[in-house]
């Protein structure tokens, strides 16, 4: 018996088949998307901001976008260093600071857009395929998988929502067939997939290889046309990075082999927020999904049980997630020697597994027609949105506004910022116009220091990327000549909480107590801040500081 997942470009039988589910129509199925979608969005639109591990890097480089429109070659170099083939690229960045809101909601609104159109393209390339009940079940998979959730409320990877939100649509506009008017489509694959490679270049590249190995298995001839225009649209994006002074070839900011996966962690229900580290007992979420699992065993099972003969489209995507899944492990190393210079973590390519395992769950609707309809459709939706709804709940802040336009200091390799500080005085309680029990004053309100005061550098401190180490922070207090006249060398936190435990995008509160000795001479005095490991004394740097000081006025 012929499949109903069948040849290429076969489309699906009448509604009233009754191998068919009932259809819904494509307004209502988009509609319908929609409205699942929101409960993943939700968290969107609360106020303030999430401590992702992209820190507030997407939010400074927006606004400094916003002020420098006629740099033609702008490049986001505020927080996190630019890898024009590993970071996000250009696109997010141009979209939120055309977006007429604060910055803050404007890369929000950008990372709901990507998860929208993921789920929305998913619809649109397989309801022609699967069927429009089966196809809103597959974009619902997409929208909910647990790295899609990883990816915007715990990493804050805007770029790469994106990037997974539209290669739906690059793929949609490569496998559809070219209409009479083929310059017109060819121009249109090329746009999209220019779009793909200015969110993230290196994952363009990749989805580029799937699509090339997707051509040649299912599409043959037919889809060498828009393979060739997919690859020039990544040759432009690769251009317009070219015509910046970029570097494409960077060392991995940690080393790729440390980032494999054991098998037990593609099926474990825990959920962190830390950032990745070396080893197995790694602190991220690296599920794969029950439900898109468990539709995927489903739809393999039902087409045995009916010994149906599969389609290549079909045979295709369970290779793709078996195969991605297996690149996961320590064993595929030699196949990372490539690939390790497009991405970060062997991770990242979870997305890709995500997708062929978000088609297999539509699959399942086209082979049991019974699925697509209620209750048992409803049973389905209900329980997409419940294997993950309580990972929807991120880690909120209330940001202050001066924390949002650029960082008071950055230092390391896109490491560490300092958002902000303030300088206190300790009294001894008795001071007029204190409050009782209240035993610190701000300098503006104390006035000019003098001999024997204790001053208290207050700081809020985002890491950006992990340490390895722990650091010491050094703080200087210095004369007008720059003479050292006191100091402070501890561990953040009097060491209960060591940089080797921060992390990325979580705000570190510390404070730092310098005795100004008796003989001081009288101001203005200046503070040097930075960090330091105490094993070889080798600072982190500090841009525009040779010496790998913050430089702070005091008064």
């Amino acid at each position: 018996m012929q499949s109903t997942l069948g040849p290429l470009h076969a489309q699906p039988q009448s509604s009233d088949s009754p191998t068919q589910p009932a259809e819904v129509r494509l307004s209502t199925g988009l509609l319908l998307g929609c409205m699942f979608a929101s409960l993943a969005l939700a968290p969107l639109a609360y106020p303030g901001y999430f401590q992702v591990h992209s820190g507030f890097s997407p939010v400074w480089n927006v606004t400094d976008l916003r002020a420098n429109w006629s740099n033609l070659s702008w490049l986001p170099q505020l927080g996190l260093q630019f890898d024009p083939l590993r970071s996000a690229g250009l696109l997010p960045y141009y979209l939120a600071a055309l977006l007429p809101v604060e910055a803050v909601t404007a890369v929000k609104l950008v990372m709901g857009l990507g998860w929208l159109l993921g789920g929305a393209g998913m619809f649109l390339w397989l309801r022609s395929w699967l069927g429009r009940v089966g196809a809103l079940v597959a974009g619902l998979v997409y929208l909910y998988l647990p790295y899609q959730l990883v990816t915007v409320y715990v990493r804050g990877a805007w770029g790469e929502t994106l990037f997974w939100g539209g290669l739906p649509w690059a793929l949609l506009v490569a496998t559809h067939r070219a209409p009479k008017s083929r310059p017109a489509f060819l121009v249109g694959v090329t746009a999209v997939w220019l779009g793909l490679g200015l969110s993230q270049l290196g994952l363009a590249i990749v989805a580029l290889l799937f699509l090339g190995l997707l051509a040649l298995t299912v599409y043959r001839s037919s889809g060498v046309l828009p393979l060739a225009a997919a690859g020039a649209g990544l040759l432009m994006a690769g251009g317009l990075y070219g015509l910046r002074p970029v570097d494409f070839i960077q060392p991995p900011p940690t080393p790729l082999t440390d980032h494999f996966l054991v098998p037990f962690q593609l099926f474990s229900a825990h959920w962190g927020f830390d950032a990745s580290r070396a080893g197995w007992n790694d602190d991220v979420s690296f599920q794969l999904g029950v439900v898109a699992l468990g539709l995927t065993i489903l739809t393999i099972y039902l087409w045995r049980r009916e010994q149906r003969t599969t389609s290549r489209r079909l045979r295709f995507f369970l290779a793709g997630a078996v195969i991605t899944g297996l690149l996961q492990f320590e064993f595929t190393a030699f196949l990372w020697r490539g690939l390790g210079l497009l991405v970060t973590y062997p991770w990242q390519l979870l997305g890709l597994a995500g997708l062929c395992l978000s088609v297999l769950a539509g699959a399942a609707l086209r082979f049991e027609p019974r699925l697509g309809r209620l209750p048992l459709l409803a049973a389905i939706v209900i329980l997409v949105v419940l294997s993950v709804y309580r990972y929807l709940e991120p880690q909120f802040i209330q940001p202050e506004p001066a924390w949002l336009s650029r960082p008071v200091a950055a230092l390391g390799e896109a490491q560490l910022a300092l958002l902000d500080y303030e300088l206190a005085v300790q009294t001894s309680g008795h001071t007029v116009g204190l409050e009782r029990g209240q035993t610190t004053l701000p300098l503006s309100v104390y006035g000019a220091l003098r001999p024997n005061d204790v001053v208290l550098l207050q700081t809020t401190w985002q890491p950006l990327q992990t340490f390895e180490q722990d650091l010491k922070i050094f703080v200087h207090l210095v004369d007008a000549q720059g003479h050292v006249l006191a100091q402070f060398d501890g561990q953040p936190q009097a060491g209960t909480y060591p940089t080797s435990r921060w992390v990325p995008g979580h705000l570190v509160n510390d404070t730092y107590a310098i005795h100004l000795p008796t003989e001081a001479p009288p101001g203005p005095y200046r503070l040097y801040l930075g960090l330091y490991d105490e094993a070889t004394l080798t600072r982190l740097p500090v841009p525009g500081d040779p010496e790998g000081r913050v430089i702070l006025p005091v008064q």
